[in-house]
Formats: structure tokens, sequence, C-alpha cells
């Protein structure tokens, strides 16, 4: 404990990495007020103008044709449970279809920014780990606390676990406090928050706080084999970019399974959904290309990514001379 309490100083005293999670607050302090401001209440001119919209759209010749031939046949337009009385209702727009802009909904923004607002948080924090063990490898840190403690597995594991536990700190923090300024918000507007997007926000913090120190050991992990920050970064902006590419050619059907970027998105995203361009649908054929990642599926790939990068890590440092 002591030595990772050493780790955990030596990572809060690096500048870079006070700078690097300072810019995730600031984008996070940023979004919320965007989010704020792009969901704030209807102006009675908001009101007033989407009224006089409405009634001008079903003063439409086009749409008043549409609307009495609706209630000639109301069973072909509508259902069978239909009455002439629904016609006007569901073809002629209403008011609220003109209002500028929607209410604030934290399940609509969790979808919408939440999850991205995410991932940039956790690409930060994954330059400021690597940026941490880097800069140690450079100085020549490194050397004088092999000397101070020889046990190289331990000192790994210290390092180790004040990276994964810095970086799950401060996603939870900036990211929990991202979604208690919504919420507050919404409470200040009389807005009713439902438990079950309550849970979903919960949750979501729950992975993104799983991810950061998934995120941060393997780039630290990676750092301590190649030694060098910028070999890291190359090789993550090869596996986020080129490695979309790849997997788009691989010669079988699935393979956007295997996208490191689906896997994020699919383990930080309640439901996310993506296209796979490796399943191609004949026409007249009964497939998708659009497929659906679970956390579990996610959770599993990011684990053996993470499990590779430890194991060669730890073997490299141990064998290899500081």
């Amino acid at each position: 404990m002591r030595l990772l309490g050493v780790e955990l100083n030596r990572y809060r005293s690096r500048q870079a990495i006070v700078l690097l999670v300072l810019l995730g607050a600031a984008l996070a302090v940023v979004l919320a007020g965007v989010t704020a401001w792009d969901t704030r209440p209807l102006t009675e001119s908001d009101r007033t103008e989407a009224a006089a919209q409405a009634d001008l759209e079903s003063q439409r010749p086009a749409l008043r044709r549409e609307v009495q031939a609706c209630e000639r046949e109301p069973l072909s337009y509508l259902g069978p449970e239909a009455s002439a009385a629904d016609c006007a209702d569901a073809l002629v727009p209403s008011a609220e279809s003109y209002y500028p802009r929607q209410a604030l909904d934290l399940s609509s923004v969790l979808n919408d920014y939440g999850v991205h607002l995410a991932v940039v948080l956790l690409g930060l924090l994954l330059v400021a780990a690597g940026t941490f063990v880097g800069a140690e490898w450079a100085s020549g840190a490194i050397v004088n606390q092999v000397l101070f403690e020889p046990r190289r597995i331990r000192l790994w594991l210290a390092k180790a676990g004040a990276v994964g536990v810095a970086s799950t700190v401060a996603a939870v923090v900036i990211l929990g406090g991202f979604w208690l300024a919504l919420w507050l918000v919404a409470r200040s507007r009389g807005i009713e928050v439902p438990g079950d997007d309550a849970r979903q926000v919960v949750w979501h913090l729950l992975r993104a706080g799983v991810l950061a120190a998934v995120g941060a050991i393997g780039a630290m992990a990676l750092t301590m084999v190649f030694r060098h920050t910028v070999a890291t970064l190359a090789l993550l902006f090869v596996l986020s970019v080129g490695g979309e590419i790849a997997v788009n050619l691989l010669p079988f059907e699935g393979a956007g399974r295997w996208s490191v970027g689906n896997n994020v998105f699919g383990w930080l995203d309640p439901r996310h959904r993506y296209f796979d361009a490796s399943i191609d649908c004949a026409p007249g054929e009964r497939c998708r290309a659009i497929e659906t990642m679970t956390h579990l599926e996610s959770g599993l790939f990011l684990g053996v990514l993470l499990a590779i990068a430890v194991l060669v890590s730890i073997v490299w440092f141990r064998r290899r001379d500081v």
C-alpha cells in the first residue's frame, strides 16, 4: 500500500496529467452548459410561432383533401379501430411538432452526448497513463525506482494500481459532475426524472469507471513495453483508425464484432447498434447489416485485450534490462 501511495503521488504531481484531467473537466462543463441551453424552456413567443406554423400548415389544400379522404375511409387510413373523428388529429400537425427544441431528457442526452463525452474523456486518461510511465522512462527515474524496489512485478503492479485508481476516480468525478449538473437543471425546471433513466445513468457511470481503469492500465502496460509514450499513442491510433479499416476488409461475415471501437461503444452505450459492412445482403434476401453489441460481449473482448497487454508487459519488464 505504501508503494501504491507513492505512485499515486507521482501520478498527480505530473503537470501534463493535471492539464489533461482539467481539459476533460472543462469539456464536461461546456457540454453541460450547451445541453442546458439547447433544452431551455420554451418562451411564449416560441409557442405562439409554433401555433401559427401549425395553423398555416393545416390550411394547405393538399392536406385538407387528405383529411377529407381519410374521413370518408378512416379504416383504410388509420386501421380497423379508427373513426372519422381521428383523421384530423392523426394527419394535421400539432403546435408541438413545430417547437424549436425539446425539453431536457437524460435518456436522450445519454444516447446523444453522454457516451461520446465518456469516450473523449477516456481517451485523455489513456494519454495521461502513457505519459505517466513514458516520462519516467525518458528521465531515467525508472532506474532509481528499480534500485529502491528490486521486485519488479511489485513495482509494475503499484504503477498499474495508481493509474487504474486515479483514472477511475477522475472519470467518475467528472462524468458524475456532468450528470449531477443536468439533474439539478431538470429539477429546477420541474422535470421529473424517471427511475429507469436514473438507473441507466448510474450504470453508465459505473461502466465508464471500469473502462477508465482498463484503458489506463492497458496504456501503461504498452508504454512499459515500448518505453516511449509516442509509440503507445501511435499503436492506439493504428488500432482505432487502421483497425476499423482492417476489420471491414476481413473476408468473413460478422467481422464488425471484433472492432475495438464497436466494443468500446458497446460497453458504454445502453443500446449500441452498429453497421457491419462485412455482411452482404443480396436483393430479396432476408438478412440485416445492423447488429447489436451487448455489454457482456464488449466486456469479454476488452478484458482479453487487457489480459494480453498485461501479460506481455509484465514478462517484458521482468526480463529486459532497465
